[in-house]
């Protein structure tokens, strides 16, 4: 896979949406209360930990370890989840987020439609992933 084909600041922007996401889904987990929430938001990081490294292997070819890529990068949500909160505020909140989230997406997936389809596929299954929790939140 040739570096320069792939849109780098698409991807990276993406990354850091998931990384964002990720700790978003890890503090709603740990400030609820209610398990079945937590075990959600848990798997939902872990989904947005696989989708960090699926982008990563997409840009460079390689997983990054290198979290100095994303400081800060996770101040865009931090006012959503801080201080106490009733379960259903955090998933108010964790509406809102996944709902900016899958906007970005979407404006994404607008900018890069000439990547190579078999690159394409990646990022829209990812956007299809979202698009099933936004639905999966509105049930809970």
């Amino acid at each position: 896979m040739q570096h320069s084909t792939i849109p780098d600041k698409n991807i990276q922007f993406l990354i850091n949406a998931n990384y964002q996401r990720m700790m978003s889904y890890e503090q709603a987990a740990f400030l609820t209360s209610e398990e079945s929430f937590k075990d959600f938001y848990n798997a939902r990081a872990d989904e947005s930990e696989a989708n960090i490294h699926q982008l990563y292997l997409l840009m460079n070819g390689q997983e990054s370890t290198d979290s100095r890529q994303l400081q800060g990068s996770d101040a865009t949500f931090a006012h959503l989840l801080h201080g106490k909160k009733t379960a259903v505020k955090i998933l108010a909140s964790i509406k809102t987020i996944e709902a900016t989230i899958l906007k970005w997406y979407k404006n994404t997936l607008a900018e890069i439609r000439d990547l190579p389809k078999h690159l394409l596929a990646i990022i829209e299954a990812q956007y299809r992933l979202l698009t099933n929790t936004r639905m999966q939140l509105e049930h809970l």
